[in-house]
């Protein structure tokens, strides 16, 4: 029996998979209701990995995947990580 890895660094692939799930389906479609769940579990997992840092540095390598659809895969990303960014107040925990 194979044991699970330890930690994992989330990549910006698997992302970028996540997210295309997204595009593919409608906004209320329960396909993408469940990319939108994977994907705000990856920036948890991104986050407890490297805080922001790795957070944002997830966000910079979506935005240069594909320049033509980068706001609209940052908008997706900052949805599903709002509690995770900096803003106004104290940051919420997940």
């Amino acid at each position: 029996m194979m044991a699970a890895p330890a930690h994992e660094t989330v990549t910006p692939m698997a992302v970028l998979t996540l997210l295309d799930g997204i595009e593919r389906h409608g906004p209320n479609a329960p396909a993408a209701i469940a990319f939108r769940s994977a994907l705000r579990r990856k920036g948890i997992e991104a986050d407890a990995l490297g805080g922001l840092s790795a957070v944002d540095s997830l966000m910079r390598a979506i935005a240069d995947a594909d320049p033509t659809q980068a706001d609209s895969r940052t908008a997706l990303c900052r949805a599903a990580w709002a509690d995770l960014l900096p803003g106004p107040g104290v940051r919420a925990q997940p």
